[in-house]
């Protein structure tokens, strides 16, 4: 039968051939990954560096990198390789807007007159706001904090820390437990904080936001979608959006979480209904909770700042892809952080899929130099494709003093996360003052007055004024351990390649008793196997020391921090 036949539907469509043909296989090496769901991560406005190599001789050849990086959705470019030397084309481009983008290379080896596909499938990166290179966040316990005007006096007192983002505890009005977690209104200030009984509470938070961006202080605000107050606005007006629970009086399951291998119920929160059948109530509770997260994304966006998606491990699949893919289009450039506690590998897929820029790290579970040196290791390692937030402690957990024997091991410990890490750290409100415990943040309460710790706070500004100087403390991949080994005190080299001198040594004694002395050897690590220069980033002394035999004596609590290099 003919193919333009009236009987037929439509008329069948011809094959095209656009002339492409796929290459051989091991004809190239390549910088980059080619495993099927691989991916990789750069900085938005950093160069994004692929290099390519001929496994024969090719002087006539030209490769192309097909992608979608920079383009608007369903548009593809082509960018040019240059020839290095021999065999080895290289591509450095500029990398403008955050997204998620696939590349695969396209070359000739006759100067344009056959084309080939690489044989690999197409490569996946990530682009993360600019942002997040550099998060130095202070977590504010809102509801010891006094009231909103309250919060923006604080801010020099946190900005002359050193630190450029605060992280905020919900603010959401409070429901009967008067936990920030749990909301009675999803898109009102608790009259606590506002110091209004009705309405909304944004008048004071306006000025709040307009200090902070003053200050260059980004805000992350702390959103929660898992649940909701149990006599929150939303049940008492759509009880058949909470799920349902029969062995519950009032027939509402309560949201919970594992802890000790037993299931921890929180009596004052119950779940919200994402799987509910009727695709109605279903559309509008998705709808609500969306807009919910926009709303305060907007606050975020305004002062460049970010999210935290809390308990994220917890929250519905469905939903959050959704809501991820509307925020991604809403808010580009904003920096979306998870509470999501699992293994490696399903962290690997959450940062991949859903675009998820950080993760909370839970170093403070490491209390020993030898655990914490092997967890650094694993946060670089898994660098380039999973950042990390790693805060010395968290408004869940311990104070310093609780978990490590003495509210001065912050310091040092603070100089670890921040100058081992990759430039992504911060601290809990309290920490700087030497608070001995946990701080309470469920209950409406008075404004606490703290009393200072100077040694702490100075620690604490030297470190944040340290991890600003140079890109080695934002990067991953260059922690080079050279303290031996030692049982008590972690030593490390940061340098931008292994091909420089020039670089820091930073030690930090988790030891809050004892004084160490410790001797150094650079030179398997330094091209210059003599003499180098040393500058105390503290003291600002200077002097010159035998590559060989570096001496560090370094007290309980202490730190020390060295430029190097001529």
């Amino acid at each position: 039968m003919d193919a333009k036949s009236s009987f037929l539907p439509f008329e069948i469509p011809e094959l095209k051939s656009r002339n492409m043909r796929i290459g051989k296989e091991g004809l190239l090496r390549r910088s980059f990954p080619v495993v099927p769901d691989e991916f990789f991560r750069v900085y938005q406005n950093d160069d994004l560096h692929l290099a390519v190599e001929f496994q024969q001789e090719n002087t006539r050849a030209k490769v192309f990198l097909y992608t979608n990086i920079d383009c608007a959705e369903n548009e593809w470019r082509e960018l040019e390789f240059r020839q290095e030397k021999d065999n080895i084309y290289s591509l450095s481009y500029k990398v403008s807007f955050c997204g998620s983008y696939k590349f695969k290379l396209k070359y000739s080896l006759d100067d344009g007159k056959t084309w080939y596909w690489d044989r690999v499938p197409f490569s996946h990166v990530i682009v993360d706001p600019e942002a997040l290179k550099d998060i130095r966040m202070y977590t504010m316990i809102i509801p010891i904090s006094g009231t909103i005007s309250d919060w923006t006096l604080h801010l020099p007192h946190i900005a002359g820390l050193g630190f450029n983002a605060v992280h905020l505890l919900p603010i959401t009005s409070l429901d009967i437990s008067e936990s920030p977690y749990s909301a009675h209104d999803l898109f009102s200030i608790d009259k606590a904080y506002s110091g209004e009984e009705n309405g909304y509470g944004f008048a004071d938070f306006e000025k709040f936001v307009e200090k902070a961006k003053e200050l260059g202080i980004r805000l992350c605000f702390d959103l929660v979608f898992n649940h909701i107050g149990v006599k929150s606005k939303m049940v008492r007006m759509c009880p058949e959006w909470i799920v349902p629970d029969k062995s519950e009086k009032d027939g509402l399951n309560r949201a919970g979480c594992w802890h000790m291998n037993s299931w921890l119920k929180w009596g004052d929160l119950v779940k919200i209904y994402y799987d509910h059948p009727h695709p109605d109530i279903r559309s509008d509770i998705w709808d609500y909770m969306k807009k919910y997260v926009l709303f305060w994304s907007h606050f975020a966006e305004l002062t460049g700042g970010m999210i935290r998606l809390d308990n994220l491990h917890s929250s519905h699949e469905g939903f959050v892809t959704s809501l991820l893919a509307d925020l991604r289009g809403a808010y580009p450039n904003l920096v979306i952080m998870a509470e999501y506690f699992t293994d490696s590998n399903t962290i690997m897929k959450k940062a991949a899929e859903g675009q998820i820029n950080l993760f909370l790290a839970n170093q403070w579970e490491y209390p020993y130099a030898y655990n914490l040196r092997n967890y650094l290791d694993y946060i670089h390692y898994i660098g380039r494709k999973v950042r990390f937030h790693i805060p010395i402690t968290t408004h869940d957990t311990g104070a310093p003093a609780q978990l490590f024997g003495k509210a001065e091991a912050a310091v040092p410990r603070y100089a670890i996360t921040t100058l081992m890490g990759t430039g992504q750290t911060g601290i809990v409100q309290g920490v700087e003052y030497g608070y001995p415990e946990k701080i309470d943040f469920i209950g409406r309460k008075e404004k606490y007055t703290f009393k200072d710790n100077a040694y702490i706070a100075e620690g604490i500004r030297n470190i944040n004024r340290v991890l600003t100087e140079s890109p080695v403390f934002h990067q991953d991949g260059n922690l080079e351990f050279i303290d031996n080994g030692h049982g008590a005190v972690l030593g490390a080299l940061r340098r931008l390649d292994k091909e420089t001198d020039k670089g820091y040594l930073i030690f930090a004694n988790l030891d809050i008793h004892n004084v160490y002395r410790l001797q150094v050897d650079l030179s398997p690590f330094l091209k210059n196997t003599k003499q180098i220069w040393m500058e105390d980033r503290i003291s600002g002394d200077r002097h010159e020391s035998q590559v060989s035999d570096i001496e560090v004596d370094i007290e309980p609590c202490g730190i020390r921090i060295y430029r190097i290099g001529n």
